[in-house]
């Protein structure tokens, strides 16, 4: 066993550990513990400037009370969801449904009925660990795109455990997982893809009027397959408690000019965003590097 190896296997049983230790208190009170620290310790980071950078750039409209007010309010909810983590069972249990409420499920439901399947894309909004979880309690097949952890021991076992809790299949991005993708879509599956973070490889469209790389996965896949694109956005309402609201599908021509076609789409999907961040700013990571400052 070389000192890599080593590594990777002491910071898998880590967080292990660091999990069990977590179940203890359980749910509601995980929960509670996290946004505390969160709350308290998060805005004090250094990485925390970035975020206040962030919102003052794109929102120069707000003062800086309700900026540090949005912070705070971000690092509750992170704190929250990386305590919640050890609990992401719970949430498919019958007798915690009440947990999750899913808005506007019958967009999901006819499509399903109608025999199509679609992506739900969403961006890092509440704990987005969820929205795999929101399918499987709507009764819907399908897969989940997830970015492959460093560590090959934390990513069996994440995989795994994300399998298990959440029936939906993990689909590595990239090329790894492209092949499972389009068997889902065209088995008329739900697939599940969180698409805000910026992709170098991506093209270049505007969020908050700034310029932003971004994915054209989706609206290149809708022109290709016919796949409806289905926004959501999950919503912390208070404690463990979530509110998923499944929007209307984004109409995507596919006789139009493809490469037009792809950037209105891509743009449209980002307007989607802009609008969700803007109701409820505190509900988004601004700790992406979004715009590549």
């Amino acid at each position: 066993m070389d000192s890599k190896d080593f590594t990777y296997r002491a910071e898998a049983l880590l967080l292990k550990v660091t999990l069990a230790v977590l179940r203890l208190p359980g749910l509601d009170r995980a929960s509670a513990i996290g946004g505390w620290l969160g709350r308290t310790f998060g805005p004090k980071l250094g990485i925390t400037r970035r975020a206040r950078r962030r919102i003052a750039r794109v929102m120069p409209e707000l003062g800086e009370a309700e900026i540090e007010r949005i912070v705070t309010a971000m690092w509750d909810n992170l704190g929250r969801m990386a305590f919640e983590y050890a609990h992401l069972e719970k949430f498919t249990r019958p007798e915690e449904r009440h947990r999750i409420e899913v808005v506007g499920a019958e967009t999901l439901r006819a499509n399903a009925r109608a025999g199509h399947g679609g992506m739900m894309l969403s961006g890092h909004f509440g704990n987005f660990e969820l929205l795999p979880v929101a399918m499987r309690l709507e009764g819907l097949e399908g897969g989940t795109i997830y970015r492959p952890a460093n560590n090959p021991y934390v990513d069996k076992w994440t995989v795994d455990m994300r399998l298990a809790n959440t029936g939906a299949m993990q689909l590595p991005k990239g090329r790894r997982g492209a092949r499972d993708l389009l068997r889902l879509i065209h088995e008329n599956k739900f697939v599940a893809m969180l698409y805000d973070q910026k992709m170098s490889d991506g093209i270049e469209v505007k969020l908050f009027g700034l310029p932003a790389m971004t994915t054209a996965a989706p609206a290149g896949l809708a022109m290709r397959t016919g796949a409806p694109l289905i926004p959501a956005c999950i919503e912390r309402l208070h404690g463990a408690n979530f509110r998923v609201t499944v929007y209307e599908p984004i109409e995507v021509h596919r006789d139009a000019e493809p490469a037009g076609e792809i950037i209105r789409v891509t743009q449209a999907l980002n307007d989607f965003l802009e609008a969700r961040i803007r109701e409820k700013p505190e509900n988004w990571f601004w700790l992406h590097n979004r715009w590549g400052d």
